[in-house]
């Protein structure tokens, strides 16, 4: 029982540090130091812990990945890629339907902090008519734009979650797939079909499907790559940044701010803090306390995954964030002593659910500022959408997927 309480301060101070809005690198940072305190770990084996994380090329590869990914999706906007993104969506058969629900998840390929603010003005400029409320604007903003994050592999947490979970990045990106796929019609039932069709597509649809390809094949480039290679992830993207520079040959200074972006600080201590956090919980023996606990007092494995994420994806508001707070709290369940994919699949949907409803994600914020819209009324619209994106991925689970699909 001590060490339900001892995992509850810790989760409190998160918490608290969360509330009080502490950069999430130095509170999980912090979490850990407060772990290894809690749990009375030896200072020099801890020392040593820290030791191997910071020279680790474990570490410093997923750093890496972030980097490179973050830098691609950067200077793609600095190229002017999205502007020629937003021309080929005007085109499309449907006009304003099909363009607002495509031009947001399209930019949603992209991982970049404050990508809501990229995709808004276009939605803004197709939804004129004074029926579409600002709240409605927001929504489908908003939705479209997170339909691939279940499972597209240059996500900084999908990339986290393989890392943690010591599997390939491929195989946790089919895992959630099922999960993009329901998203899409519930988009399009609750949202995309309460927009009016124009003829502004001119009925056309191949052609600006391979317009919007080819201003986004960079991306495209690096997944076809690292499928059809099975070169690390990092190469794959590198390559994918090389080509690119050498196409569109982008001015240095250009290159060079965009590279100052990436290359933030804020990023090292964030990566580090999660990694450190995770293992203080391994260190200390905290990280089996939990699922050895609950088990003791009856509780059933799945609500101890679904509050867990779910609280985890609410507070943080970030998908890697939660990845980095929920996945070594629940590494008992998820990947330690065996990787159970089941459970890793329910605490992804259960975390991602929290997200999308976090008022602390930074896409809903920017998206509801740039329409000025009323964030509880946003909350009514999402509500029911959002219980049953969970509901269909929690029947999933109790139907016993992923039917292993990916034993062996």
């Amino acid at each position: 029982m001590m060490e339900f309480v001892k995992l509850l301060i810790i989760f409190v101070g998160i918490v608290i540090g969360l509330r009080k809005k502490i950069f999430v690198g130095y509170l999980l940072f912090g979490a850990g130091i407060l772990t290894a305190i809690l749990f009375r770990a030896d200072f020099w084996p801890m020392i040593d812990t820290y030791k191997h994380l910071i020279l680790s090329k474990f570490f410093w590869r997923l750093y890496a990945i972030i980097i490179l990914i973050t830098f691609l999706g950067r200077i793609l906007k600095e190229i002017g890629y999205l502007d020629k993104l937003v021309s080929a969506g005007e085109g499309l058969y449907g006009g304003a339907r099909t363009a607002s629900a495509v031009l947001p998840a399209m930019i949603g390929l992209m991982p970049m902090p404050g990508g809501a603010l990229l995709s808004a003005p276009l939605v803004g400029r197709f939804l004129t008519d004074s029926k579409y409320s600002p709240e409605f604007k927001t929504v489908v903003n908003y939705w479209p734009r997170h339909v691939m994050e279940f499972c597209w592999p240059i996500y900084p947490g999908l990339v986290l979650s393989a890392a943690l979970a010591t599997v390939p990045i491929g195989t946790i990106s089919l895992l959630q797939m099922p999960m993009t796929f329901i998203m899409i019609p519930i988009g399009i039932l609750f949202f995309i079909r309460k927009i009016d069709v124009n003829n502004k597509g001119n009925g056309q649809l191949f052609r600006p499907i391979g317009l919007i390809i080819l201003r986004i094949w960079p991306i495209l480039l690096a997944i076809i790559i690292y499928a059809a290679t099975g070169l690390e992830l990092l190469w794959c993207v590198l390559i994918s940044i090389i080509l690119l520079m050498g196409v569109e040959r982008p001015p240095w200074k250009v290159i060079k701010d965009t590279g100052k972006e990436a290359f933030s600080p804020r990023l090292v201590v964030l990566v580090f803090g999660v990694l450190s956090f995770q293992a203080m919980l391994e260190l200390t023996g905290a990280v089996g306390s939990i699922p050895k606990l609950t088990t003791e007092l009856g509780f059933p494995a799945e609500l101890v995954i679904i509050m867990v994420s779910f609280i985890s994806g609410l507070l943080t508001g970030i998908l890697f964030a939660l990845v980095g707070l929920a996945y070594p709290l629940l590494a008992g369940y998820l990947y330690q002593p065996d990787v159970n994919l089941a459970n890793i699949f329910l605490a992804f949907i259960s975390g991602y659910v929290g997200m999308i409803f976090s008022p602390t994600h930074f896409c809903l914020i920017l998206t509801n500022e740039h329409y000025r819209s009323n964030l509880g009324q946003v909350y009514r619209i999402l509500t029911g959408p959002l219980l049953l994106l969970f509901l269909a991925g929690f029947v999933l689970y109790l139907l016993g997927y992923p039917w292993n699909l990916f034993s062996g």
